[in-house]
């Protein structure tokens, strides 16, 4: 049943308002709702009730109500079994005015167990009376929980026959300030009362250590049903941080209080970094095309051009795609397309042949992260980045010294990446799942390399090269869907290859070849915090081996155009396979 406007008012005698999501005349009531946002619920007779779920003379069980708006003045019952058991039921405020009995789940005659009453958001409960459930007798109470989640609204007037509570702080509640007031008596039922969970909304900053909140703050307590209080607790700060808790129950007082003994970071967040550094793998694949497929074609295109003297500018382009596994501590999978286009331009120097480039450079990827620990349950995340750019490039193959020549080369680039992350398995006290957005995050990159090409023959050459890869992705703060800011650090790559590639000509229209690299990371670390609170930092840091096969096409002497398609494999660090093409055509 649904109420979102109007009003239901019952004014003579003899007769009560009965608004129910199921009844159950000679049965069980299962599973049955209200749903109340807007309107007047009023009566002037007092037996007048919402339920869930109705059973005369059955058991009322999973049935729940849920007012967000509107005006309801009469009692409100999950479940109601006046004959039977209440079991399961539950009733959920977040917004309206409230006055009456609130009760998870009502059984005069029989057991309620299991129910529970959710207050959260910004209500008025002045009026109100909130019971866990309603039995035969205390010993038929048990196991019905009062969840505190986010609560900012007025005091309640009576709390009773609840022995399990659950909280999540505003995230604006600082120390000395109160979850719940009950401006009336707060009892507690049963033996033992279990504070199950103390958490805080993210936001801002969390609490400080030393910190004390009021979690119940009444006028005062039936000291009649006082029971055990746990003296510990904890609880989480968003989805990021954990927070320890001691307990303490004032009799005098009236406050059931909470020090903020210790926070630590969540070990999971650490999910959040690993999506960040997916991220920096994709735009250290963009240098990798840039002083790689990319360097060797603006070369050869302006060598191309600049056959009948130098000086003609001519357009050169790769592409790259492929699957490649990060081993970070965990491990990251990215699916990667890379694309690079520019114009080149030689020109014959004394020391010999100089090349220069200009380029634009694109790359998107798809990503999945996969993180285990000791001490919490796995999560698994997804995510997609992006990174746009321009940067240039030279070259310059000195004059031929023994049987081959030397040559330098460097490359430079600058732009801006993007990277979405989500994390369904990574979530905060409230069951919210967490992630971010980062939009416009800078980077820089350059490489410097040399080598020297073996002319073993006519037809066959060897290229033994050293490279360094420097790459940084600038820091920044990022608000998760959860509320908390997570700061990134500047995130930088140090990488040095060794290697060779082995060059034959078949003929003028054919030329194979095939290589092998060794490549160090020196860093490729991804730090980050939240609220000053270090989180544990994925780590590219490592040795991968290389390998390539391709194969070199001109069509025909008489076009200006040569296409190069190779397959690339890794194995260390990077795992994994991508296919090339790079495109060469003179002006």
């Amino acid at each position: 049943m649904t109420i979102n406007g109007g009003t239901v008012i019952r004014v003579s005698y003899g007769a009560s308002i009965s608004i129910n999501g199921g009844y159950a005349s000679s049965g069980n009531a299962t599973g049955n709702s209200v749903y109340i946002s807007g309107g007047t619920v009023t009566s002037i007779v007092g037996d007048s009730r919402i339920s869930g779920g109705y059973a005369p003379s059955g058991n009322a069980t999973g049935n729940s109500v849920h007012i967000s708006g509107g005006t309801v003045d009469i009692d409100v019952y999950g479940g109601y079994a006046p004959s039977g058991n209440a079991t399961g039921n539950s009733v959920y405020i977040s917004g309206g005015t409230v006055e009456g009995n609130v009760c998870g789940g009502s059984a005069p005659s029989g057991n309620a167990t299991g129910n529970s009453v959710h207050i959260s958001g910004k209500p008025d409960l002045t009026q109100a009376d909130l019971a866990g459930g309603v039995g035969s007798s205390l010993s038929s109470l048990s196991d019905n929980t009062l969840y505190v989640h986010d609560y900012q609204g007025t005091a309640v007037k009576k709390l009773a026959n609840f022995d399990k509570f659950s909280f999540i702080l505003p995230a604006g509640l600082r120390s000395g300030g109160t979850a719940l007031e009950v401006t009336d008596t707060a009892s507690f039922t049963l033996p033992a009362t279990i504070i199950t969970n103390i958490s805080q909304k993210g936001g801002t900053n969390p609490l400080a250590v030393g910190s004390t909140v009021n979690l119940i703050k009444a006028g005062s307590f039936n000291s009649y049903y006082i029971s055990t209080i746990n003296p510990t607790a904890s609880g989480l700060y968003g989805a990021t941080l954990r927070y320890d808790w001691d307990v303490k129950l004032d009799m005098t007082a009236a406050t059931l209080t909470a020090t903020l003994k210790s926070v630590s970071v969540n070990p999971q967040a650490k999910a959040l970094a690993e999506g960040a550094a997916a991220g920096a793998a994709l735009i250290n694949q963009g240098a990798d095309m840039a002083a790689g497929k990319g360097m060797d074609n603006a070369v050869s295109a302006a060598k191309g051009g600049g056959a009948a003297g130098g000086g003609a500018l001519a357009s050169f382009g790769a592409l790259s795609a492929g699957q490649s596994r990060y081993n970070s501590g965990s491990h990251v999978d990215v699916s990667s397309l890379s694309l690079l286009v520019g114009l080149s331009r030689g020109v014959e120097l004394a020391p010999g042949w100089l090349t220069l480039g200009a380029f634009f450079e694109f790359g998107r990827g798809s990503y999945n992260t996969y993180n285990s620990f000791s001490n919490a349950a796995s999560v698994d995340g997804d995510g997609a980045s992006g990174y746009m750019g321009v940067g240039l490039l030279g070259r310059l193959d000195f004059i031929p010294t023994g049987p081959g020549n030397f040559y330098t080369e460097a490359s430079a680039r600058l732009g801006s990446a993007h990277n979405r992350y989500d994390n369904s398995d990574l979530r905060d006290a409230a069951g919210r799942s967490t992630g971010f957005d980062t939009y416009h995050t800078p980077y820089v990159g350059l490489h410097l390399g040399a080598g020297y090409v073996w002319n073993i023959t006519p037809a066959a050459s060897l290229d033994m090269y050293g490279k360094y890869f420097w790459t940084r992705q600038y820091g920044q703060d990022v608000a998760l869907y959860t509320g908390e800011t997570l700061t990134f650090d500047d995130a930088d790559s140090h990488r040095l290859r060794f290697g060779g590639r082995f060059s034959y000509a078949v003929n003028e229209y054919v030329s194979p070849y095939a290589g092998a690299a060794w490549e160090h990371e020196f860093d490729g670390r991804v730090r980050s915090a939240v609220a000053g609170y270090d989180i544990d930092a994925p780590s590219l840091r490592g040795d991968t081996g290389m390998g390539e096969l391709g194969l070199t096409l001109r069509p025909s002497t008489s076009i200006p155009l040569s296409v190069d398609v190779g397959v690339q494999g890794y194995t260390g660090i990077r795992e994994g396979v991508t296919g090339s093409v790079m495109l060469k055509l003179e002006f």
